[in-house]
């Protein structure tokens, strides 16, 4: 994916694969130091919004999950994922309770939105005239 072909700078931006990656390098290049720090000032505070919602993002999409009930018949999501860190195997656990995951929904939607409408600014930013 291109994010900028900037002809009076001459930058030219390819993002990484993986989205983890990808966001990393959307990060350093807009932020303080990144080479369109002054341009993507209002989208380094959209995405580390958007980003703390990561470890969800990585559960969601590689876990193994379970639904059960609870005794007053609610709901709980139990998602189980195993990464491999520096070839040493971590386990994480990661438990939504109904009445939470309605919150989290709203919070991931918005943060989401936030972000494309800061991202879309800042590649009209961008584009070259």
């Amino acid at each position: 994916m291109v994010l900028a072909n900037v002809s009076e700078r001459g930058i030219v931006v390819k993002l990484p694969h993986l989205v983890g990656q990808r966001f990393e390098e959307l990060a350093n290049l807009i932020g303080p130091a990144g080479a369109f720090a002054l341009e993507g000032k209002a989208s380094t505070v959209a995405l580390s919004t958007f980003r703390a919602h990561e470890s969800l993002r990585a559960s969601l999409c590689h876990g193994v999950g379970k639904i059960v009930l609870d005794q007053q018949g609610g709901w709980l999501l139990v998602l189980r994922t195993l990464a491999f860190r520096s070839k040493q195997p971590q386990r994480t656990v990661l438990v939504i309770e109904e009445n939470e995951a309605e919150g989290l929904v709203k919070s991931l939607q918005a943060a989401g939105q936030r972000l494309r409408s800061e991202l879309g600014n800042l590649r009209h930013t961008l584009s070259p005239t």
